[in-house]
């Protein structure tokens, strides 16, 4: 029987959000169209509440898949927005391309603990991340990429998220698929997958890995149960980079995640 994790200090955790806390990130980053995405500029801001659950299957060894429930909020005003795993701020915005600073709590970690085979290797924590996101909407998809660099030196690597989808509307039906790639520094990397010389073991050896590439697809599917009651869920496959799948902490090449929740807008 698999051990539930449940975790409410995700305070910032919103609409068709994973993340990949899915460990995360990586997973992490999803990008379906919420109702802010959509909100003209102008407009009164959008502010929702709610509450959910997100799991994801665990790529280390030995280590127990999540499932860690979580409070929606979302909020959406002129220039400043909470979305995801953090907040932001409007640098430009047009009815094509959006320019944005944002800032995020990385909660992709784990502990020597969580499995066996990390006995002897040191913790990975989370961090604040901070960087750059721009989005152009194409009259038939939606294209983004996102910068991210680690600001307490955790990690100390960066991200880029490329990512393009594809919105339907039907009535009180809204559905996103997405495909994407993310891509990790070799600091990045090797801070949640290497392993380091002082942790290496018999069945265990040194593992230094370079830049990594994450491929991802998935669905997001938001449905209106009345005007303002909204049903949320998302799900997704990543593909590991090789480099990743072979690391000596590592059993899978790919992991599954998912998301469902409920929140009252305004």
């Amino acid at each position: 029987m698999q051990k539930k994790k449940i975790s409410l200090h995700l305070l910032f955790s919103v609409f068709f959000c994973i993340p990949f806390v899915i460990s995360f990130t990586s997973i992490f980053a999803v990008f379906a169209v919420s109702k802010a995405e959509a909100q003209p500029r102008g407009a009164a801001p959008v502010l929702s509440f709610g509450t959910g659950a997100v799991w994801s299957t665990s790529t280390y060894q030995g280590a127990d898949n999540n499932v860690i429930a979580i409070p929606l909020i979302m909020f959406s005003g002129e220039q400043f927005f909470i979305r995801g795993t953090g907040a932001g701020m409007h640098i430009y915005k047009d009815e094509r391309l959006s320019v944005d600073l944002l800032g995020k709590y990385r909660f992709e970690a784990y502990e020597e603990g969580d499995s066996p085979s990390l006995v002897g290797i040191k913790d990975r924590n989370g961090t604040v991340e901070a960087g750059l996101a721009a989005q152009w909407r194409l009259e038939q998809a939606v294209l983004s990429c996102q910068f991210f660099t680690d600001l307490l030196n955790e990690h100390g690597g960066q991200e880029i998220n490329l990512r393009i989808k594809k919105p339907f509307r039907w009535r009180m039906f809204f559905v996103a698929p997405y495909l994407g790639v993310s891509l990790h520094s070799d600091s990045f990397s090797n801070y949640y997958y290497g392993v380091d010389a002082s942790e290496a073991i018999t069945g265990r050896p040194e593992y230094d890995l370079g830049w990594t590439a994450n491929w991802q697809a998935g669905m997001a599917l938001r449905v209106g149960l009345t005007q303002q009651i909204m049903l949320n869920t998302l799900f997704g496959l990543e593909i590991l980079d090789q480099e990743i799948a072979d690391s000596p902490i590592v059993d899978q090449d790919m992991r599954f995640f998912g998301m469902v929740g409920i929140a009252l807008g305004f």
